[in-house]
């Protein structure tokens, strides 16, 4: 069977072979919703460029009540927007905006998007993760997330496309600031790795409550007492199998552990605390309330030793907070487009280098979840935070 071109005129020709003229069409579409190509990119820039200023003007000459106060609104649209834990690159864009603009605080506003209230996937993800459990998700990562943001004081999420407009076009502080819901952007992390090479250290914004906070620290009293709490992240989903944990090499790791010096815990995949698939843990203490609760999820790697996982979406709850210590293994895998080294690159990555606002203690790791990288990599943080000097030797999270 002939591979698929990765760009260009091939890779269109190739599509209209295997897929008609039905390709056309929809590609039409999805690159006035979410355009790839310089032409489309232009386009719908000048067009987005002209609603601004049209609306400007409307709330300068009084046909629109602006809503004042010293708030930035920050719309997600789930008309380009995934719903997974990529919002967690949104808040962070989001609070770099703010602070630019000195506003005192966020509103978030989730866009309904036009399929079935979401964005339209490709045909294998919308088998695997159907519409209706992506709007769950809306309640239960991303809505659930925007508490993490400290300077976040509201959610709305819009009951429709025409409420979010009627907000869009009160708002006087938006963010990404060329938003309009007729042309929605979406701006994934270029904003917090263009503030990052610029030098700025206070990505990571991002921060467990109080409560929850409060919640683990009386479980780590009941089950981890004084020994160090390694938190392990596991991926085992029906979706992209390659990138999945390599089980056997994860266990092999929790049991080559000190039991002296460190406890263990797995946060099982999702869909595996349904499943009971997880079972495979069951020598070892596992938290699988902290699958379902994001809340929960980041007052655990808060309060971890450290925390370790493949390249899946809650390991961003780590990348995105200052005071967590983590390392992600098997950042990119072959034939996987998500994760492959061209998609890092146009998303701002450096293969082979952690994020440019990582502390010496977070690391991203672009190699396999083998025992032996495992055992490496812990061994080289576990020194880094053993080192005498204290935390001053690790480097202390920027003030925000």
């Amino acid at each position: 069977m002939t591979r698929e071109p990765k760009r260009g005129l091939r890779r269109a020709v190739y599509r209209i072979r295997t897929q008609g003229l039905a390709w056309v069409g929809k590609r039409v579409a999805s690159e006035v919703s979410l355009p790839t190509t310089g032409v489309g990119k232009f386009l719908h820039a000048s067009v987005r460029r002209a609603l601004i200023a049209f609306n400007a003007v409307r709330r300068t000459s009084g046909a629109m009540s602006p809503l004042e106060g010293d708030v930035l609104y920050a719309f997600y649209d789930l008309k380009v927007a995934p719903v997974t834990f990529d919002f967690l690159w949104f808040l962070a864009g989001a609070e770099l905006s703010r602070r630019k603009l000195g506003m005192g605080s966020i509103h978030v506003v989730i866009v309904p998007g036009g399929h079935q209230g979401v964005r339209r996937e490709g045909e294998d993800y919308e088998a695997t993760v159907g519409a209706s459990a992506r709007r769950e998700r809306v309640y239960n990562v991303l809505m659930a997330s925007c508490p993490l943001l400290p300077s976040c004081k509201g959610v709305t999420y819009a009951s429709s496309r025409e409420q979010a407009t009627f907000l869009r076009r009160a708002a006087r502080h938006v963010y990404p600031a060329d938003y309009e819901p007729m042309l929605p952007v979406y701006p994934g992390p270029a904003d917090a790795f263009a503030a990052a090479r610029q030098g700025d250290k206070t990505i990571g914004a991002l921060r467990a409550t109080q409560g929850r906070l409060d919640e683990v620290e009386r479980w780590m009293a009941a089950t981890v007492g004084s020994r160090r709490m390694v938190v392990i992240t596991m991926r085992q989903y029906n979706y992209m199998n390659g990138r999945n944990s390599d089980v056997q090499a994860w266990m092999a790791f929790a049991r080559a552990l000190d039991p002296a010096l460190y406890v263990p815990v797995f946060i099982p995949d999702t869909g595996e605390t349904i499943t009971r698939s997880s079972e495979v843990l069951r020598e070892f203490l596992t938290l699988p309330e902290a699958a379902w609760n994001v809340g929960l999820r980041m007052a655990l790697y808060e309060r971890a030793f450290v925390n370790l996982g493949v390249n899946t979406g809650p390991m961003g709850l780590c990348w995105l907070n200052a005071h967590t210590h983590y390392a992600t293994f098997k950042m990119a895998v072959p034939d996987v487009p998500q994760t492959s080294l061209d998609y890092f690159r146009e998303l701002g990555f450096v293969p082979g280098e952690s994020l440019p606002f990582a502390r010496p203690t977070q690391e991203l790791v672009w190699h396999d979840d083998t025992f032996e990288e495992l055992t490496r990599t812990f061994q080289r943080l576990a020194a880094r935070l053993s080192e005498p000097e204290g935390t001053a030797s690790r480097g202390e999270p920027a003030t925000l």
